[in-house]
């Protein structure tokens, strides 16, 4: 139960992996826009509540529903412009459960600051979501230091204790269920496409989730100038004269042999996936751009394989982009696209050799 307990705790951010999850659906326009206007609209709130009898009451409340105002517009203006960083995004969620927060204890009438802990859930919801538990717990924490600072001036207030009670009970419920209903359904979901996305044969990634995958890797490793995504296309020579000689099974078993040969040469951060019948490719973080010694690691490798298989590799390197999704997502391709071109250059030379292509090839 401990151990169970510990890996749940333990779970890695979600955002990069989602980021480029709901890019390759089309949806990070939507997810944006519609942050925007929930951001905007729930920071109207405690200025609409400047006309209630129960809102901010003197110049220092009143100070602090401006300011928690501002803050929720500067954060939709964020989400608005562009898709944001996992820092960035960290930074909103810490803004909005501070602003929350402030909000809460700026109304004049505790029942109306006990009744806003509620919006805690949104925030706690969207941290479930993108980033960690040790995210949603402090979001929740706060929550329940506020609630029960609210709900004791509420009793103080009114001597009501049932109404104290059934309102924590109604805050509680949203702030637990509505961020841990949202984790266990993100886990899942995490989980199930990681299982579909793997070629079935081999266990490689398949196209699909090795863009997601290299996606994750350049957003896990941004840095200063001096680094880059470098890839490697792989495809073997003679595979289809062993597939007519010898029968699928042989080529099955060069296919899982090369599968192995990957995995055993390359980095434990290395995205290595099979993206075509006898097409592999491998991508990786670096400090130059030009792969030399992975690529002639990997063809060796590949040559040693008990089967009449070798393999013509090509390689491509870039600087690591830093400054939007978008920007991240095209330079996957491009490097694909080129390094892919260096390859068929390696197999007209004759095969079982490593070429590599200094420029990016622009698409056709």
């Amino acid at each position: 139960m401990a151990r169970r307990v510990e890996r749940w705790w333990k779970q890695p951010d979600q955002y990069d992996w989602l980021s480029a999850y709901l890019n390759e659906r089309g949806l990070q326009i939507l997810w944006r826009r519609a942050t925007f206007g929930f951001t905007l609209a729930t920071g109207a709130l405690p200025i609409v509540m400047l006309w209630s009898p129960f809102g901010p009451d003197n110049p220092a409340t009143v100070a602090i529903a401006f300011a928690a105002a501002a803050t929720a517009v500067a954060g939709g203006f964020l989400w608005l412009l562009r898709w944001p960083t996992r820092r960035q995004s960290v930074i909103f969620w810490a803004m909005s459960t501070a602003a929350i927060a402030a909000t809460s204890f700026a109304f004049s009438n505790p029942y109306s600051g006990l009744g806003a802990c509620a919006t805690f859930a949104v925030i706690g919801g969207f941290a479930a979501y993108f980033h960690t538990m040790g995210h949603v717990v402090v979001n929740l924490a706060v929550a329940t230091v506020c609630s029960a600072i609210l709900a004791h001036r509420l009793i103080a207030a009114t001597g009501d204790v049932a109404l104290a009670i059934a309102t924590l009970v109604t805050v509680a419920s949203l702030n637990i269920g509505v961020p841990f209903g949202i984790e266990s359904l993100v886990h899942t979901l995490r989980s199930d496409l990681r299982g579909s996305d793997r070629d079935p044969l081999t266990g490689l990634l398949n196209r699909r989730s090795f863009h997601r995958s290299v996606y994750e890797l350049m957003m896990l490793h941004r840095s200063p100038a001096g680094t880059y995504l470098v890839m490697a296309m792989i495809d073997l020579d003679n595979f289809k004269h062993l597939n007519d000689t010898r029968g699928h099974a042989a080529g099955d078993q060069a296919l899982v042999g090369v599968s192995a040969a990957l995995h055993e040469n390359c980095s434990s951060a290395a995205v290595i996936g099979r993206v075509g019948g006898e097409e592999f490719v491998v991508a990786d973080i670096d400090t130059s751009p030009n792969p030399a010694k992975l690529a002639e690691r990997l063809r060796q490798a590949i040559d040693t394989i008990h089967l009449p298989v070798t393999a013509s590799i090509g390689t491509a390197g870039a600087p690591l982009e830093t400054d939007s999704g978008t920007a991240n997502l095209q330079l996957i391709d491009d490097l694909i696209r080129t390094s892919d071109a260096a390859m068929y250059e390696a197999k007209r030379a004759g095969g079982n050799q490593v070429c590599h292509y200094s420029t990016l090839v622009p698409p056709q």
